[in-house]
């Protein structure tokens, strides 16, 4: 198995730094998810605990709160919208796994696993529905027409993923446009909720908008890099996952094109039966690396990172816009 490569942009602050940064924001994120999921029907708490305790990198919140308090913000609607965009997160996650029908996440059995698939689904439609009713209260339409937008384009990329389902000849710019919409659009509106609750200019607010593009793709470059290129204790789940469920991606798209007429035969074949695809990981993983899939998917990853660094030139110098760069380098150099 390839070894996950360090990516040459370096790690200027340390997440730990980042949390200080936020002087305790994400702890009242992390109050806030809690007490709004809370419901006299027991089962919904008790798999919005489930989720919660999962271990999620909460990446979304500590952009909506960089991305505010970059302008200086100091009300509570940082926090009320960075539990809006985990809670969309967490629903998408849990009707994923039903969709998938996935049995593992984060290194644990997925909510579907544990509770079954109805229960997962319509916890998920919970979430999502008490997503618009904070939104609703927050009363601040600009920023709900901005959630409405990433969470309609997530649904499509969602559709998008699964009519492409063991597509291997799926382009590179298919892939670009699915991911794009399927995770890099939430993301984008991390930071573009930012903006407006600090009242960007319309050229910073331009620039919050591109470094978060920037960085959903790159986030998602690396997730699909990961599953050729990690091992299943640190990455949460069995490796060639994705391509065993269908799901096209970089490295795969990347070794499809450059391979044998035989070898893309081989691909094809394996990708559209999830069974025959786990029985030969080992041969699919060796020609992802005969052709350096992870490599190429890692060197994208990069230039998206340095794209989106570049944008931070145009916002107000400080630890919010450093703690900003720092996650966007934290990106291509996780490991799960």
């Amino acid at each position: 198995m390839q070894s996950v490569p360090k990516l040459s942009v370096p790690e200027k602050i340390s997440h730990k730094e980042i949390l200080e940064i936020l002087d305790g924001g994400l702890k009242r994120v992390e109050a806030s998810i809690r007490q709004n999921y809370q419901s006299d029907v027991a089962m919904i708490p008790l798999v919005s605990d489930y989720l919660a305790n999962g271990g999620g990198k909460r990446l979304r919140p500590m952009l909506v709160l960089l991305s505010s308090r970059l302008f200086g913000y100091k009300g509570e609607l940082d926090i009320t919208y960075s539990t809006v965009v985990e809670y969309i997160h967490a629903a998408t996650l849990l009707h994923d796994d039903v969709v998938d029908d996935s049995d593992v996440r984060r290194g644990r059995p997925s909510a579907n696993a544990k509770f079954g698939n109805p229960v997962s689904v319509l916890v998920g439609d919970y979430l999502f529905a008490k997503s618009f009713s904070l939104m609703a209260c927050a009363g601040t339409p600009e920023v709900v027409e901005v959630v409405s937008e990433a969470t309609r384009c997530l649904a499509e990329g969602e559709v998008l993923q699964l009519v492409h389902n063991g597509d291997v000849g799926l382009s590179e710019e298919k892939y670009l446009d699915v991911i794009f919409r399927k995770t890099a659009a939430l993301i984008t509106a991390c930071c573009r909720i930012g903006g407006l609750l600090g009242k960007a200019s319309p050229a910073q607010y331009r620039a919050l908008e591109s470094f978060g593009k920037n960085v959903g793709l790159a986030f998602q470059i690396v997730d699909d890099m990961l599953d050729f290129a990690s091992d299943e204790k640190t990455l949460g789940k069995p490796v060639g996952q994705d391509f065993a469920e269908g799901r096209i991606t970089l490295p795969v798209i990347h070794a499809y094109k450059n391979a044998t007429k035989k070898e893309k035969a081989f691909l094809a074949e394996s990708a559209k039966e999830g069974e025959l695809a786990a029985a030969r990981l080992g041969e699919i993983l060796s020609l992802v690396n005969k052709y350096d899939g992870v490599g190429y998917a890692s060197q994208m990853a990069e230039r998206y990172v340095v794209s989106a660094t570049r944008e931070l030139g145009a916002l107000p110098a400080g630890l919010h816009c450093t703690a900003m760069a720092g996650l966007a380098e934290y990106v291509i150099n996780r490991t799960h």
